[in-house]
């Protein structure tokens, strides 16, 4: 097994994505190491790397004489994932003042919260509360989620429109009770109240979808070139304008995209030419709405594509070949940009400065 191999097995594992019999090689590879003390701060990070991959190597094909409860075994799972993923280690690499300057000035780019824009049909809009995790229709107007009015006047408008800004998220709950997660810089139009014969909404940008089911009235979300028709299932969708491809990745129940048939577990991918059935990393695909994001071998401009997004920031590239580079790991959403792009630089491939009010992306040499 190679060491990459082993180090994306250990970090699906840690975020529970792991298959069973990764989950038992994991054990296996536990029970055969739990005497082993590890000294991780009294040799190099490549002394510590080569240790662990010689010695779990070397146990590849033990098999465990006993189970030992998770707590037992998390440190030791945490200890070697941390090493094995040295490339991706959260770990800050002292480059001088200049730097540390750097860093400073990138930090003032936080994290998303739950922010939207709720829009009327008279133009007319209103900014939501960041401490309200949401609205709804009740009695035909919309309310948050926890009952309390948006404006003191009664909102009178047939169409609603609720747009998440770059660094904000928001959950929107439907007039028919379906609940639709927005991701940053998404936006989603919906009537007052649905027709009699579909529920019928407008998507940009990202959105995940639990439909209430109603097998007389269709579900329809219209987005760039497709249309998806449900009946009540659970969904995401990533129609990003910077992407290639609309990805439609279906968790339960079927939908039917652009007149082709989904099963859970598959993704479709829609340009304006052509269609493609294919299977969904469905962790990946809904990573974002837990609260991390999870790239599965993605191009450094998409990854970056996304951070741009969550915190509101601009990123230019010295050269556009850089774009091309491609990363395998998890972020956690709420941690501070300088974290986020250290965690990408200590790859060694790359380095981040900050130059008139963005990000500018540099490829070591």
């Amino acid at each position: 097994m190679e060491p990459n191999n082993i180090a994306e097995i250990l970090l699906k594992y840690e975020l529970g994505i792991s298959s069973a019999e990764e989950n038992q090689l994991i054990e296996s590879w536990y029970e055969a190491q739990q005497a082993v003390e590890w000294e991780l701060d009294s040799a190099t990070k490549e002394d510590r790397k080569n240790a662990i991959l010689l010695q779990i190597q070397q146990q590849l094909d033990a098999k465990p004489s006993s189970r030992n409860p998770w707590y037992r075994r998390a440190a030791w799972i945490s200890a070697a994932a941390a090493v094995l993923l040295i490339a991706f280690a959260l770990l800050f690499i002292p480059r001088g003042q200049s730097h540390h300057d750097t860093l400073a000035a990138i930090d003032q780019f936080k994290p998303g919260q739950e922010k939207a824009i709720l829009k009327l049909e008279d133009g007319s809009s209103i900014a939501l509360k960041g401490g309200k995790s949401g609205v709804k229709i009740v009695n035909g107007t919309a309310v948050y989620l926890d009952g309390s009015p948006i404006s003191a006047m009664e909102l009178q408008s047939r169409k609603l429109t609720v747009e998440v800004p770059k660094g904000g998220q928001y959950q929107v709950n439907l007039p028919d009770g379906s609940k639709v997660w927005l991701n940053a810089a998404s936006t989603i139009s919906y009537p007052m109240q649905f027709a009699d014969d579909k529920r019928e909404v407008l998507l940009t940008g990202e959105a995940y979808f639990e439909v209430s089911k109603n097998p007389h009235k269709p579900f329809i979300v219209k987005s760039r070139n497709q249309e998806v028709k449900v009946l009540g299932t659970i969904f995401n969708i990533n129609s990003y304008d910077n992407r290639e491809f609309v990805e439609t990745t279906l968790l339960e129940g079927s939908v039917d995209v652009n007149q082709r048939l989904l099963v859970p577990g598959q993704r479709s991918l829609i340009s304006k030419t052509s269609i493609q059935i294919l299977p969904a990393n469905i962790e990946a695909a809904t990573a974002w709405k837990k609260g991390y994001f999870l790239f599965d071998n993605e191009r450094l401009d998409a990854i970056l594509a996304t951070l741009s997004r969550w915190y509101n920031v601009d990123f230019e590239y010295d050269d556009s070949a850089t774009k091309q580079l491609v990363f395998w790991g998890s972020i956690d959403k709420n941690q501070s940009l300088t974290k986020t792009l250290t965690f990408l630089e200590s790859t060694g491939q790359l380095n981040f400065n900050y130059r008139d009010g963005k990000i500018v992306v540099q490829k070591n040499k």
